[in-house]
């Protein structure tokens, strides 16, 4: 996991990450967790132009690291620049798209398959729950049918289309059948005729909803386009890989104007950020309105009770519970936009750019120091990097760390000089 931060006035954008990483795997069928403090989670994305870039969640694509890919479009786009901040989204997305060379096709499939497989054994073993052995072929035939239905009703992703979708199917479609089988007679199953169709169906269901069962990385590109004057910042979601195509979703957006003028946000763990700039953290919000939902009727009911009342001659008591809630609900959240969200947009809006650097490094050691103190293992951690993005003077690092002495290494600074010549 990881804590990362963007907040944006008139005069620039401010990034913030901590450096923790966590690597998983299984020993002997259990889960093993290494923590690792040196990962590096934002980047410059263009050596001539005011544009970052921050990643959470999975660092790297089918074993390529993010931080490789970043790079190399780095120096491919050279002094190339574009219009806006989402323009330099699509540009990379097109990049990834045009350089398979980075993702074997081997390995996509791979990645599919077992992730279909996963699919399967989900949908069998829900369907025969508490069934006979007899009806369990039925079952898990009726639950294939439904999930296909269901299927049919929901679009496909950003970047795919029905040919990309058909092409996957073919190349998995025979790897998914024969452990789907392999499942099916160990737990004494008949194989059906029909069994590619149910691959069939296990396959589109990742491919459909692709950001519950494929490795996700998100992707917050923040800086000034060309015809920005104003920083904007866009979120993205990248899904994974099918036939070739790159999945990815836009998440959100937002650009700073002469109406808006500053903006914060948190990615990845945000408590320590909601709590400073709404008031409460959304597990706080959360366990609220789950303990108003849980009480409120019981309450009505007890003075009811109490009075000599009957909840029941009440005509649509259900509406008047609801109402109170979202009374409840909308005086909590007003009140926390009024004391916190306002007051901190309206002083981050004229916070001077060093200052908000200040203040986007003290919400990461907050968020790390949180979870130091309430939980066994830290996944925020390590140095916080932190840099700024302004109109003219391009990305500048305000705390960096490196796994070198710059100092020592000439021919690199000499490197990065000529970058700039």
């Amino acid at each position: 996991m990881t804590s990362e931060v963007c907040m944006m006035n008139r005069l620039a954008v401010v990034l913030a990450a901590d450096s923790a990483t966590t690597v998983s795997r299984w020993v002997d069928g259990k889960r093993e967790e290494r923590y690792f403090k040196g990962a590096n989670k934002i980047f410059q994305l263009s050596n001539r132009h005011p544009i970052g870039m921050m990643i959470f969640d999975s660092a790297s694509i089918l074993s390529v690291p993010w931080e490789t890919i970043i790079k190399s479009f780095r120096q491919e786009i050279g002094i190339k620049s574009f219009n806006t901040v989402e323009d330099y989204a699509s540009e990379l997305f097109s990049y990834l798209n045009n350089n398979q060379r980075y993702f074997p096709e081997q390995k996509q499939i791979e990645q599919l398959a077992r992730a279909a497989q996963g699919v399967s054994y989900g949908i069998i073993i829900s369907a025969i729950k508490d069934v006979d052995d007899a009806d369990r072929s039925a079952a898990i035939d009726s639950a294939f049918s439904e999930r296909d239905r269901a299927l049919a009703e929901i679009g496909l992703p950003n970047g795919l289309n029905e040919d990309n979708v058909e092409q996957a199917l073919g190349d998995t479609r025979a790897a998914v059948s024969d452990v789907m089988a392999d499942f099916l007679q160990h737990i004494e199953v008949p194989v059906p005729a029909n069994i590619d169709g149910w691959s069939d169906t296990a396959i589109r269901e990742v491919i459909k909803n692709p950001d519950r069962y494929l490795s996700t990385t998100g992707l917050v590109f923040a800086g000034f386009g060309d015809h920005e004057f104003f920083p904007s910042m866009v979120e993205y979601c990248h899904c994974g890989i099918v036939s070739g195509r790159h999945i990815y979703k836009r998440q959100a957006a937002e650009t700073i104007d002469h109406d808006k003028p500053a903006w914060i946000s948190g990615f990845a763990q945000t408590s320590m950020t909601d709590t400073f700039s709404l008031g409460l953290s959304a597990d706080v919000y959360e366990s609220l309105m789950v303990a108003v939902n849980d009480t409120i009727k019981s309450f009505a009911e007890d003075i009811a009770a109490q009075s000599g009342g009957q909840m029941a001659a009440i005509d649509d008591v259900e509406a008047l519970l609801q109402s109170a809630k979202d009374k409840i609900r909308d005086a909590v959240l007003d009140k926390a936009r009024k004391e916190h969200s306002l007051p901190l947009r309206s002083v981050l809006s004229s916070l001077p750019v060093d200052e908000m650097a200040e203040l986007a490094e003290t919400l990461i050691t907050l968020q790390s120091l949180k979870e130091k103190v309430t939980k066994p293992s830290e996944t925020v951690g390590g140095p916080v990097d932190v840099a700024i993005v302004t109109k003219h003077e391009g990305l500048v690092w305000i705390k960096r760390k490196h796994f070198f002495n710059s100092d020592i290494n000439s021919r690199y600074q000499l490197r990065q000089a000529a970058l700039n010549t």
